[in-house]
């Protein structure tokens, strides 16, 4: 079956019985197709295309499982491939916890405070499965980042600055990406200033956009009009509240 195909039975599926026929469909195509990339390509397209949140926790969940059960059963026999699952499963929770963060502000796709809770568990687990994986500083960089981000749509302040340090400190350690290191130095302004701290917080924002802003390249651009779009998006959410 193609992925178009896949696609269309398990909309299918969900809507004339339940998710869960819709997961025993993908994990039946187990001796036919590789089950992780269909659970990939299910989180991307149930958002992408569904828009709905709903079903991508849904086969997050379901798909992360199912690594870990795979994982397990390789253990002791075939060490690469039970790192491989365990992988795919820290992967398929990244982008879960990327598609249930508020800040993106996706036209059409809808986030309940409790799918916001979702959220930050998958990029917890993210956290704690990638340092059992012997990652990169880069690695660790992104998926510190995701979690600092939900931690602040959380309005978890004091832990969002501490995770976003140790994302800017594993991404400076090794000489990474200096764009990615002000950026990370920007959403730490950005949580400052949300929690109430001003003065510091706009400093440090308008000091990290500006550096970005002077940047001849596309990373810096980009960075500096996400971190514009994201301080917008929850200035006036907490006007709202």
């Amino acid at each position: 079956m193609t992925r178009e195909e896949i696609f269309e039975t398990v909309q299918s599926l969900a809507a004339e019985k339940d998710l869960y026929a819709a997961s025993e469909f993908v994990l039946g195509l187990a001796d036919e197709l590789d089950v992780v990339k269909v659970f990939e390509n299910l989180l991307l397209d149930c958002y992408w295309k569904a828009k709905s949140t709903e079903r991508v926790i849904h086969f997050a969940n379901t798909g992360i499982h199912y690594c870990l059960f795979k994982a397990c059963a390789c253990e002791g026999i075939d060490a690469a491939a039970a790192r491989e699952f365990r992988f795919a499963a820290k992967r398929m929770a990244t982008n879960a916890a990327s598609f249930t963060w508020i800040g993106w502000d996706e036209p059409g796709v809808e986030i309940s405070p409790e799918q916001m809770r979702h959220g930050t568990a998958f990029a917890r687990y993210s956290v704690r499965q990638l340092h059992e994986l012997d990652p990169t500083e880069a690695q660790l960089a992104f998926t510190y980042w995701y979690l600092g981000v939900h931690l602040m749509a959380q309005a978890s302040y004091a832990e969002a600055l501490s995770v976003f340090g140790s994302a800017r400190d594993a991404s400076a350690s090794d000489g990474g990406n200096p764009d990615q290191q002000t950026m990370l130095e920007g959403y730490i302004g950005l949580t400052k200033i949300l929690s109430g701290d001003n003065e510091t917080g706009e400093s440090e924002f308008d000091t990290a956009v500006a550096a970005l802003d002077s940047r001849d390249n596309e990373d810096a651009a980009f960075y500096a009009k996400q971190l514009a779009d994201v301080r917008t998006f929850f200035e006036n959410r907490l006007e709202k509240s």
